[in-house]
């Protein structure tokens, strides 16, 4: 048995990935803009400026118009594995163009609504399949393929730009709304992923040329490195840990931010102050993403998702009692710190402990979860609110799990596949996975 070792490799290949020079940067920059202009920034976080006017123009109640966020959500929830196996068995590139057509369609179609309801819900379907190869996981599948020991910084780009979208979006929306309705703003939605995502992800996200130094030093750590199957790690008790943070996360959150506009409409904010709110909701994910994805190359996961967990319960739960722009503000700051963690968090530490093998397939199974959450929380928030009025005790609730959940955070394990520093030395190998004959 001849085993391999990353501290073997060659100086060149080492430290080429700390070179601006090298390409992976710029295919990094590539996937922030497909990510901004795709499903987690454009109908994410324009849906809940949607509320009041699609209410107004057809009679539809919250809960019945939080269905087809809901719809969407459980709709990526379905698809993500399917499309993730679709992702590591071929060229992610063009399967993103592919999808980043038919999401910017979908959009576009909800400008043509009518007072059928099945329309509403229809179009989110669509919007919700198309979207599922537009979020993070087709393009962190090509960011993994690029890095190995900048792995978090890089990831930090790429998911950044649903950071740097919700902060774009949120005002664009609301100016819109103002000046040339519901209708032509979706419209304008439509035009992001169809004239700006689709084409640089077709032009420019490629995947590393055979020989390149990223697959040099994949060949050096030995064929078997590449990971475990999917089978064995959904035998891994750090995949389900991994999933339940992801769960606890997504009630909190996405319960708030689907609601976001007619809950703090309601205690008194006005629509420029809550299109702030949503910004630096942005921002700070924004921020935070950036540190993490530093930080992930140099500290222990784990103790980065227990913060995670911590800020983002804590700042939701701040963000519902919140009565004026001077409570919300801070808030919102604090939930999008840690909020925002969580894209970063998924990938590379689902390419730490499992490896590439089954890498997108893996982030679409734990992406499920997040989305069946993400689909559960709106509604269940639209339904307490038509029943009582308020939203304050199910985001009680919701933002408790959480908080409880970073907890559990605690115990994961080390990483299986640990590319250097601190983390390398802890590295808890099974020898039979990492060796060659």
């Amino acid at each position: 048995m001849v085993k391999t070792n990353i501290d073997k490799m060659p100086g060149a290949v080492r430290s080429a990935e700390n070179q601006l020079a090298y390409p992976g940067w710029r295919v990094a920059v590539v996937c922030h803009i497909g990510v901004l202009t795709g499903f987690a920034t454009v109908f994410i976080y324009s849906f809940s400026f949607m509320v009041k006017p699609l209410g107004q123009a057809f009679g539809w109640d919250r809960e019945q118009i939080a269905r087809a966020f809901s719809l969407a959500a459980i709709s990526v929830a379905i698809f993500s594995p399917f499309i993730g196996k679709l992702f590591d068995r071929f060229d992610p590139r063009k399967l993103i163009a592919g999808f980043m057509t038919a999401f910017g369609l979908g959009m576009g179609a909800m400008g043509f609504l009518t007072p059928h309801l099945w329309q509403l819900y229809a179009n989110a379907v669509l919007i919700g399949i198309a979207g599922t190869g537009t979020y993070q996981l087709g393009y962190a599948r090509v960011i993994a393929a690029w890095f190995e020991r900048r792995l978090g910084a890089a990831l930090s780009i790429v998911v950044a730009g649903s950071g740097v979208g919700s902060f774009i979006v949120p005002p664009l929306v609301a100016h819109l709304l103002v000046t040339v309705g519901w209708r032509k703003t979706y419209f304008g939605l439509a035009a992001l992923p169809l004239l700006i995502g689709m084409p640089l992800t077709l032009l420019f996200a490629r995947a590393p040329k055979a020989g390149s130094v990223h697959e040099s030093t994949r060949a050096m750590r030995g064929e078997a490195a590449e990971g475990l199957t999917w089978q064995r790690a959904l035998g891994s008790a750090s995949f389900w840990l991994l999933a339940l943070g992801v769960v606890a996360l997504s009630l909190s959150e996405n319960g708030a931010v689907a609601h976001l506009a007619p809950m703090l409409s309601d205690h008194g904010l006005k629509t420029e102050q809550i299109a702030i709110t949503a910004s630096l909701l942005g921002i700070s994910s924004v921020t935070g993403r950036f540190v993490l994805g530093w930080l992930l190359d140099i500290v222990k996961g784990s103790h980065i998702a227990v913060a995670s967990l911590l800020a983002a319960g804590a700042g939701m739960l701040l963000l519902a009692h919140a009565r004026t722009f001077g409570a919300a503000a801070p808030a919102a700051f604090i939930a999008g710190l840690g909020g925002g963690c969580e894209l970063d968090l998924i990938p590379y530490m689902l390419r730490r402990y499992f490896g590439l093998r089954s890498f997108s397939t893996l982030y679409g199974m734990v992406y499920s979860t997040f989305a069946v959450a993400g689909a559960f929380a709106p509604l269940v928030l639209g339904h307490i609110y038509d029943r009582t009025g308020s939203y304050t005790g199910i985001m009680n609730a919701f933002c408790a799990v959480t908080l409880v959940a970073s907890l559990a955070m605690l115990a994961l394990p080390a990483y299986r596949y640990a590319a250097h520093g601190p983390a390398a030395e802890e590295l808890a190998v099974d020898d039979s996975l990492l060796a060659t004959e």
